[in-house]
């Protein structure tokens, strides 16, 4: 039987096909489409729902008159012209989400953490920043008791940012040539620039292998505006709970978390263990003399040898351009914590007296058969016993839940 028998439903298919790819093709080609993809889906109803009714009664007219005996070339021109143009924005879509996912990979995003200790208001560059990312602003005022809270955004860089250069990131790490910050007005528009004082990158080689989403989602960019300049420190980010899990199960040596208790008479801004920046989070660590307990949420990773003091420099909320420096021997375990070393990470609470020196206390959280919890503290260290009100690391913990392991 010859094609021309069924010419009717094979024009109906091609124009069918032809105002779906027309439509197919105007959505794939138009940048921010936003409403007008409800429009091109009302005119595939409007225009191509009539001719896939005409279409199908068609075909099954066919099937009737040739008592099913339509050759198989005929179905093909009845039906894939119809489905090729069907095809045409998901297979974009898919080539598209590929594209992003590579580029993605090769230009993660980047975390910050800004802290103004410059005494004046600032306006921070949040281009390629997402508003949904939590505790940003653009604008940050001084620190002070105030208004001790830090300015923590994500930042996703585009092709677009990146082809231009502007853009100070690369590959997830900052540019070479970044030198400089430049402020932002309130209308957006650039304002002075100051410089750029770089700290290196804390050495992930260890941690990198054991995480799987690459090493940009192990930092977070730490910016420290003084009044005539700005000092970035990249540092490694706190851990969430699958991290810790993860890198526990590596079993990475000299990964520990710390955390700290302050009872100076002024807020911690700026915190290094051995060189490395400690990320402290959304605020300073304020200080807890004559307060209620505070205890600490969470801790920042760093790699460290244990077994040497810890060189501890920080500075503060009301003297941000002094550095103070104190050394911290952390405390070992019994043969009996010496044995569970291998069950978490280890962790370490540091104590920041009055007189400025720091007392440390090795603590380890460790799970039971069962999966109960168990923690192993060396103990509130003597000399911040008559300071702290926290009762030590395990004074973050519900003492009916979990287990204090004897010592």
């Amino acid at each position: 039987m010859k094609t021309r028998h069924y010419l009717f439903g094979i024009v109906v298919s091609f124009l069918l096909a032809g105002v779906l790819a027309f439509l197919g093709i105007v959505a794939v080609t138009t940048n921010n489409l936003g409403w007008g993809a409800a429009a091109l889906l009302i005119y595939a109803l409007m225009f191509g729902g009539p001719l896939a009714i005409v279409l199908v009664v068609t075909w099954i007219a066919y099937l009737v008159r040739d008592r099913g005996k339509i050759p198989g070339r005929v179905h093909a021109l009845l039906f894939l012209p119809t489905l090729v143009a069907v095809l045409i924005v998901p297979v974009d879509d898919s080539i598209q989400k590929s594209q992003n996912d590579s580029f993605r990979k090769a230009q993660p995003a980047i975390t910050e953490t800004h802290v103004n200790l410059s005494g004046h208001d600032i306006g921070l560059d949040v281009r390629e920043a997402s508003s949904s990312s939590g505790g940003g602003s653009q604008f940050l005022r001084p620190a002070s008791a105030q208004n001790a809270q830090f300015s923590n955004f994500r930042r996703y860089p585009r092709p677009e940012a990146l082809a231009d250069g502007e853009f100070p990131y690369d590959a997830g790490r900052i540019k070479e040539d970044a030198t400089r910050y430049r402020y932002y007005q309130h209308d957006g528009s650039p304002a002075e620039s100051v410089p750029l004082q770089r700290l290196p990158y804390p050495d992930i080689g260890k941690l990198a292998p054991a995480y799987s989403y690459g090493e940009a989602a192990l930092l977070v960019h730490q910016y420290f505006h003084y009044a005539d300049h700005v000092e970035l420190a990249p540092s490694l980010a706190r851990f969430a709970g699958t991290t810790e899990e993860t890198m526990a199960k590596a079993r990475i040596s000299g990964l520990t978390i710390f955390s700290l208790e302050n009872y100076t008479s002024q807020a911690i801004v700026r915190l290094e263990i051995n060189g490395q920046t400690q990320d402290l989070g959304h605020y300073p660590a304020r200080s807890l003399a004559g307060l209620p307990c505070d205890p600490p949420r969470g801790g920042s990773p760093a790699l460290v040898d244990l077994q040497q003091p810890l060189r501890v420099r920080w500075q503060t909320l009301e003297a941000p351009q002094q550095w103070r420096e104190a050394r911290a021997v952390v405390p070992d375990f019994s043969k009996a914590g010496q044995a569970d070393a291998g069950k978490g990470l280890a962790r370490v609470r540091l104590y920041f007296l009055p007189d400025e020196t720091v007392a440390a206390e090795r603590f380890q959280e460790i799970r039971l058969r069962g999966g109960d919890l168990a923690i192993r503290a060396t103990g509130v260290p003597a000399p911040a016993k008559s300071h702290s009100v926290c009762g030590g690391a395990y004074g973050n913990f519900n003492p009916q839940t979990v287990t204090l392991l004897a010592e």
